[in-house]
């Protein structure tokens, strides 16, 4: 439930709980970095539960200095009782005033820390920001489809080349998914999404997997091995490997049409596109003639994000063709506002690559925003634009492949991104960890999709399926 913030402290009824009765002691725990208040049942504690109003109902009643510190700049406390662990929780939320604020304004809100909350209405939007914003909220999820609020919609999802899950993770957090498959065949990458998302992933080949170990599911996702189309990867491109890789979206196919999803995502390198005149692509809308298919290249920076890494995204659907949206937003992230978020309580922040001292010689050279033609001994050189590359904090940072491999650095310092600054530069917070050896680590987060990115599809695909589950009961509930 949720109460008002007083000044007075913190009070609140609510039903009695097993441990939580009329006469019950307790005590409470204060997590200040969560601005969570933790009510503990303890028979030996120092306070007791009072009791409100005729019916006599359960009364929390504090006016402690601590509790008052807690609640004093918030707008409203959000209380929970966990059955499992007999606890209450109650933690405090600040709204975030939007009126009139420009667009860049509104943008640094929504990246705010997760404590906050904003309220918008749909005609405040309309009013004081351009239509690319509210595409783009629109997009993230904040204007849903979804019509029966006494209703929960639950959707199952299957996951192919999983990877460290990082297509995966926004499904995860939403609770309209449930996520009841996935494989990949890196073990690092599997322990990876283990710890982070769920034990659902299987350490297999993808070539082993059959239709009966996946359960029936709504939807299929997944990006099938991009070293094989990726002109980043021009070397091994034309070897029996490279072929191979790109034979795998018969594999992601194969197991698609089995399960018969009413969506299925892939994402991958724009080259999936043109690739060999357009043979891979040509497969998917051959072989998948019962859906409707879309499909359209997607900037990061242009959605949301911090670089300007871009994916192709295909989506096929047997409830009604999904539309791509074309969002370029005005107002860009830069990597300077990623990595400032960056510090020692992140996982992996010590996780780095030493340079030689040769390397941190041409490092040293090197402006911000330049690369090795800044290097005099290198600059005659035809290497990769990011090879000695250089952030720029004002501007969006490149795509993060392994960037071990090229020397990608930060806007300072002579030496190249941890993998805790990699990841935030890819959309991600410190509560994602990645596992593995260094050389896993940064592979992981060099092959994964951005944030920005993957809940754009996300909330692509749950809106289409709220809209289709809309239909369905309406046919079948009464208003």
């Amino acid at each position: 439930m949720r109460i008002k913030a007083s000044k007075r402290g913190l009070t609140f009824s609510f039903e009695a709980k097993e441990k939580f009765t009329v006469g019950s002691r307790y005590r409470y725990v204060i997590d200040k970095q969560k601005n969570e208040i933790i009510f503990v049942p303890e028979p030996t504690g120092k306070y007791i539960v009072s009791k409100k109003g005729p019916n006599k109902k359960p009364l929390i009643d504090l006016r402690n200095k601590e509790v008052k510190e807690i609640i004093k700049n918030a707008s409203y406390i959000e209380i929970k009782y966990d059955e499992a662990k007999h606890c209450i929780y109650a933690k405090a939320y600040r709204k975030v005033n939007t009126s009139g604020k420009s667009d860049i304004e509104l943008i640094e809100l929504l990246d705010t820390q997760e404590c906050d909350t904003i309220e918008i209405s749909k005609e405040e939007l309309k009013k004081y920001h351009n239509e690319e914003i509210v595409e783009m909220l629109k997009i993230a999820g904040f204007f849903s489809s979804k019509i029966r609020t006494d209703i929960s919609y639950v959707f199952d999802v299957a996951s192919l080349f999983s990877g460290a899950g990082l297509l995966d993770y926004p499904f995860f957090k939403d609770e309209s998914f449930n996520i009841v498959f996935a494989c990949d065949i890196d073990k690092s990458a599997c322990m990876t999404y283990k710890e982070n998302i769920g034990d659902h992933i299987m350490h297999m080949d993808i070539r082993d997997v059959t239709s009966d170990i996946i359960p029936d599911i709504d939807v299929a996702i997944g990006g099938p091995c991009c070293q094989g189309y990726s002109m980043a990867n021009r070397i091994n491109q034309d070897t029996i490997e490279g072929k191979n890789n790109r034979d795998m979206i018969s594999e992601y196919i194969r197991l698609v049409k089995s399960k018969k999803p009413k969506i299925f995502v892939v994402e991958n390198v724009p080259q999936f596109i043109t690739r060999d005149d357009g043979y891979y692509l040509n497969k998917v809308l051959t072989e998948f003639s019962d859906y409707q298919i879309t499909y359209q290249v997607v900037n990061d920076v242009e959605v949301g994000g911090y670089t300007t890494r871009k994916r192709m995204i295909l989506i096929g659907s047997r409830i009604g063709k999904i539309h791509i949206p074309n969002v370029n937003l005005h107002t860009t992230k830069t990597a300077g506002m990623a990595l400032k978020k960056v510090d020692s309580s992140w996982p992996n922040y010590n996780d780095v690559t030493i340079p030689k001292k040769e390397t941190q010689r041409k490092m040293a050279m090197v402006r911000p925003g330049s690369n090795y033609k800044d290097i005099p001994e290198m600059a005659h050189l035809n290497r990769h634009s990011n090879v000695y590359r250089r952030l720029d904090e004002n501007k969006p940072s490149v795509t993060i492949t392994n960037w071990r491999k090229v020397c990608l650095m930060p806007p300072t310092g002579n030496r190249i991104l941890s993998v805790s600054e990699a990841a935030a530069l890819m959309g991600l917070n410190k509560n994602f960890k990645f596992y593995g050896s260094l050389n896993d680590k940064q592979q992981q987060v060099g092959n994964g999709v951005t944030q920005a990115i993957a809940t754009m599809i996300k909330s692509l695909v749950k809106n289409a399926l709220y809209g289709y589950a809309n239909n369905f009961i309406n046919s079948v509930l009464p208003t």
